[in-house]
């Protein structure tokens, strides 16, 4: 029976072979047993809070009643536990891992999530991606360096703390076959006079005409070939030396994004409480109690920047045949979608509200500062042949969040408008490059086509294009 007090998740079973029904607090318990390293001795109870917050974080991200993309295998769950999603150790499997520790641990995994009780890291109001991982060898990641687009709160940041863990370093060797193998590379064959140098191990090799060597350096100590030939007891002065094993020697473990668990544990052993060693290693971010979405307000404590395009006198932007000026119409556009927007709970602030000139500078630096969810600037087209027509989309490169909400909006314009879909697109400009929120650039459509210009002069179609922009906004958000 669903309880309204409780938020429920939709889970793919890969045992049962169908979608069932989970409260969200029981699978945090089973992801954060399943996350914790049972190699830590000395589990703090702190650090637990940690990983519970950590894993209610991923989750409520991932939900579609919060605006996440659910599981992409099964499209109507939210996760699965066949690892596609996360992975997931159950009872039976999770008694393995822990073995004597096994009650312990659950108990304290439990305590720690009444203790954290619907707490999670949020950015602007939304889950972050909480990343984590084993032992970061003194220092964090930046993101771009791992996933390829910068995160505002994954951020590098120094750390110590995981010295002690057991994978500060790590030693392993590879045979030069299996580097062959799985790097799809060809290593030179061995010859006698074969050019090799390896720095600080084999340099410096010096051969006559004939191939045989007069002198080599070999770890750091120079030798006459005759030497080598007589101490190595090799049958002649024309060799080469090569490796058979590579010996590759790493420090810390992991990818170095987010939260260095070992360290993360280690601070909490010398006193420091959850919320400190959260915002120790994830730079910027608030920890908040998680509201269920409300059905009258869908979009409350959302926050969004709308950027009406051009404005003022030399800043008129595009013009219809009829003499009907982008600035003015995409002005409209505006203050009829943040109506919308703000009956439905968010929190909608506009770059201009009058016909005047804002810099580009000036607009990314009120987005900056208010940090929205999302900042979505608005323009129309215009091409020389009239009868094109047609919305295009553009979103910065990486930014998945914005090319998500523009598919919702695109979806919501050619239903309710009938609009040409013209694409949704990867562009730089100087908006979405600038603006630090995820942003979206739309061009609602030709100016230039006369059939389009008359209608961008009716109120009521003003009012269809704010409504299907505030649907595919809804939409993004919606379970």
């Amino acid at each position: 029976m669903i309880d309204d007090r409780f938020i429920y998740l939709k889970i793919y079973s890969r045992d049962k072979k169908r979608i069932i029904i989970k409260k969200l607090e029981e699978i945090v318990k089973y992801i954060t047993a399943t996350q914790i390293p049972d190699s830590i001795e000395n589990v703090h109870p702190e650090f637990i809070k940690v990983q519970v917050i950590l894993a209610r974080t991923n989750l409520i991200r991932k939900m579609r009643m919060f605006g996440g993309e659910g599981c992409l295998k099964y499209s109507e769950c939210d996760i699965c536990d066949e690892g596609h999603c996360i992975t997931i150790l159950y009872e039976d499997e999770l008694k393995e891992k822990w073995g004597s520790r096994y009650n312990s641990i659950m108990r304290a995994i439990e305590d720690s999530i009444k203790a954290t009780e619907g707490l999670v890291i949020t950015m602007n109001n939304k889950p972050i991606m909480a990343k984590f991982h084993n032992t970061c060898g003194g220092a964090t990641e930046n993101s771009e360096n791992v996933i390829g687009n910068r995160v505002m709160y994954l951020r590098k940041v120094l750390c110590d703390y995981c010295l002690n863990s057991p994978n500060w370093e790590g030693y392993k060797e590879i045979s030069i076959e299996e580097i062959e193998e799985k790097l799809k590379v060809k290593f030179p064959n061995l010859t006698p006079t074969l050019k090799i140098d390896m720095k600080g191990f084999i340099e410096e090799i010096d051969r006559d005409e004939e191939g045989r060597i007069k002198s080599i350096k070999i770890g750091g100590k120079l030798f006459k070939g005759t030497e080598i030939k007589e101490i190595l007891k090799l049958d002649s002065t024309r060799f080469s030396i090569v490796p058979k094993i590579l010996g590759v020697k790493t420090c810390g473990q992991g990818d170095g994004l987010g939260l260095c668990q070992y360290g993360a544990n280690q601070m909490a052993l010398i006193g420091f409480k959850f919320n400190d060693i959260i915002n120790y290693y994830f730079t910027g971010v608030e920890i908040k109690e998680i509201e269920k979405p409300c059905i009258k307000w869908p979009l409350k404590e959302k926050i969004l920047v709308i950027d009406p395009g051009h404005g003022g006198d030399d800043n008129v932007g595009v013009k219809g045949h009829q003499g009907l000026m982008e600035k003015d119409v995409v002005l409209k556009i505006s203050k009829r979608l943040k109506e919308f927007l703000e009956k439905l709970g968010a929190v909608v602030y506009l770059t201009r509200y009058d016909d005047e000139y804002v810099s580009l500078n000036r607009r990314a630096e009120l987005s900056n500062k208010i940090r929205p969810n999302f900042f979505i600037s608005i323009h129309l087209n215009s091409f020389y042949n009239p009868s094109i027509r047609g919305c295009e989309m553009y979103y910065y490169k990486g930014d998945i969040e914005s090319k998500r909400l523009a598919e919702c909006i695109m979806d919501r314009m050619v239903k309710n408008i009938n609009v040409v879909n013209k694409g949704i697109k990867v562009a730089a400009f100087f908006l979405l490059r600038e603006v630090g929120a995820s942003s979206l650039h739309i061009d609602i459509d030709y100016i230039t086509n006369p059939e389009v210009e008359k209608l961008l002069q009716n109120s009521e179609y003003i009012d269809k294009i704010a409504e299907s922009i505030t649907q595919g906004i809804v939409e993004y958000y919606k379970f």
